[in-house]
């Protein structure tokens, strides 16, 4: 097995630059203003796969292509190494398969197929599909590529640590921000950055609901924790092993763990703010910084991925709009005659309250007899906004309640 140094790292650039994108960094301007730092995004997400991992998966195929070639490909995936393999076998004309979570976002099922793979859904995490996987590679003799295990695929995840170098950002921050789940990622970029300036810092980044990562790397012991629901599905391990332990100490300087409504937020953020449609996992690294739990004031982040499903990606910009205090639901209680419903929608429309959507209630357990109840989910300009509407209907003489 091949080391994995800084020279690996260089080759592997040269052999995949054919068939991926060079992504830019952008300056992160609104954060930079409300957080007093120097924020680096790194948009992997602008990858054709809409993220990083086409870069491993193409150093690894590259590797073994004469035997690819003679008898396939097969990879495990929760999706953005399923499109990273899909992706270059279409190129090359290797027939692949992929063994993805029956919890996958559509849209990443989707997508591995449109590059033309054959999928099969196996389990509920990542771990049972890479177990199956490695079943049928020995059974049909298949060329299985593994999304971080393997010096190849680490050494292509590697080269985006040489793209912040080329485009000077390496120089000018003093810490790097990754997205751990299995570790190759932030393994490949740990290398470059302690390779070329070991006083930087490189840390990563795992959601609460799927710790086993973060709980090895601090207790130094290869561990196995039980996956839960995760908006950051891209980093949802279940299990951590020595190898990749190993490789991770020597690189990483801490790992931090984040709860699943400062990952929401944090794609919120880069949606409305950043103008960046950035997948949970991806978001990580800005999720950290909400968090202020990096000291240092200039960093750079990798956004890994932004393969995120539309409905996913809709509840959370609504769960951001509440948390604003920009939409909001109301129960108000109005007397049981003609005009007073009209009486509610002047006073609405009197304080520029939008009315998203209205449900006449006439009989419910709460109210008394000659009242109902309207519920009414209005957008507004916030919270003092939010206030002033409440304050308006309770002077009409309303009975207001907040729904949260």
């Amino acid at each position: 097995m091949p080391q994995l140094t800084l020279e690996s790292i260089r080759s592997a650039r040269e052999r995949i630059g054919p068939h991926i994108r060079k992504t830019p960094t952008l300056v992160f301007d609104y954060l930079n203003r409300h957080r007093g730092k120097q924020i680096f995004l790194k948009c992997e997400l602008f990858q054709r796969t809409g993220s990083f991992k086409i870069r491993g998966a193409t150093h690894c195929v590259l590797e073994n292509v004469v035997q690819a070639r003679r008898s396939g490909v097969i990879a495990a995936s929760a999706g953005n190494h399923a499109q990273g393999v899909a992706a270059i076998c279409h190129d090359l004309g290797i027939p692949a398969t992929i063994v993805m979570p029956t919890t996958t976002p559509a849209i990443k099922i989707h997508n591995t197929k449109d590059w033309g793979a054959t999928v099969e859904l196996i389990g509920t995490v990542y771990d049972e599909c890479h177990e199956y996987a490695l079943s049928r590679a020995k059974a049909r003799g298949l060329v299985f590529i593994h999304p971080f295990e393997d010096p190849h695929v680490i050494a292509g995840q590697g080269t985006i640590g040489l793209e912040l170098m080329d485009d000077g950002i390496l120089e000018q921050v003093d810490a790097v921000i990754v997205a751990v789940g299995g570790g190759g990622l932030i393994t490949g970029i740990g290398t470059v950055v302690k390779s070329l300036a070991p006083k930087k810092k490189v840390y990563g980044v795992t959601a609460k609901n799927a710790p086993a990562t973060w709980k090895s790397f601090h207790t130094k012991q290869p561990c196995d924790e039980r996956v839960q629901f995760t908006l950051a599905e891209g980093v949802a391990a279940q299990r951590s092993d020595a190898v990749m332990l190993k490789h991770l100490t020597a690189v990483v300087d801490d790992i931090f763990n984040l709860d699943e409504e400062t990952i929401a937020h944090a794609i919120a953020l880069l949606a409305e703010h950043g103008k960046l449609v950035v997948e949970g996992a991806g978001a990580l690294p800005v999720a950290a910084l909400l968090s202020n739990l990096i000291p240092e004031n200039k960093v750079a982040v990798i956004l890994s991925g932004g393969n995120i499903d539309l409905p996913a990606l809709g509840h959370i910009l609504n769960h951001g709009l509440v948390e604003q205090g920009r939409l909001i639901r109301l129960v108000i209680t109005l007397a049981d005659r003609p005009g007073a419903l009209h009486s509610v929608t002047s006073v609405l429309a009197e304080t520029n309250a939008n009315i998203q959507q209205i449900t006449h209630q006439r009989t419910t357990l709460r109210t008394a007899i000659g009242e109902v109840e309207v519920e009414v989910d209005l957008e507004t300009r916030g919270k003092e906004h939010s206030d002033t509407i409440v304050k308006a209907l309770i002077e009409q003489g309303y009975k207001v309640k907040r729904v949260s």
